[in-house]
């Protein structure tokens, strides 16, 4: 459909971690201060936390952070890295300095005067609550993995997400940096999507 033949949507949702906040910087960050490892070290820690970390999040629902912490010992020991014993839970609370990419302050206070904002994340509610401080708007609504017991891509958090904000699928523009996650998933269910692509990657092919 050509957004020009399309009225304006009423809501506009977003993924928060990687598309509003650059939680892959916090993350490195985290590593280096924790494990003290060296700029390629560093990127085959990333790697592997990741993967661990996406496999958790698909297996049997436990809160994300639990698989935050999970996630980092397994990962600095499946390379054989050493790490002091309160790093489990200083990598989970790094989480609260993770920052908002630049441009996304001033965008989402001129989006708020035109939309209702939400939310919807991979994440507990008490973790976003963390990052809210580091936006300069109010979130109308905010859909958490907590609220769904299931992460993305799991269509259930979007199905979550459309019985809170108590509209058609269509009236909502779902924005994100990820297709997997949650480009792909939305637009299963019939949100609008918007693309935001923080990786200058290829735009991803998605159903029409």
């Amino acid at each position: 459909m050509s957004g020009s033949a399309l009225p304006a949507p009423r809501w506009l949702s977003f993924d928060c971690y990687g598309t509003l906040i650059n939680w892959e910087s916090g993350i490195r960050r985290a590593f280096r201060e924790l494990v003290r490892v060296t700029a390629d070290e560093e990127e085959e820690l990333f790697e592997t936390w990741e993967k661990i970390q996406r496999e958790k999040s698909q297996g049997p629902y436990a809160p994300y952070a639990e698989i935050l912490q999970s996630s980092f010992r397994e990962a600095a020991e499946r390379l054989g890295y050493r790490y002091p014993a309160y790093a489990g839970d200083a990598f989970l609370t790094s989480l609260a300095h993770w920052m908002p990419f630049p441009d996304v302050n001033p965008a989402l206070l001129r989006l708020s005067q035109r939309h209702k904002l939400a939310i919807i994340s991979n994440v507990d509610r008490g973790l976003l609550g963390w990052t809210l401080r580091h936006f300069e708007t109010h979130f109308d609504v905010l859909i958490t993995a907590e609220d769904a017991h299931s992460y993305k891509p799991n269509p259930e958090i979007f199905r979550c997400a459309l019985q809170r904000l108590g509209c058609a699928p269509e009236e909502i523009l779902h924005v994100a940096s990820g297709a997997d996650l949650d480009l792909r998933p939305a637009t299963a269910l019939g949100f609008r999507v918007a693309y935001l692509n923080r990786m200058q990657l290829p735009a991803p092919l998605l159903p029409l």
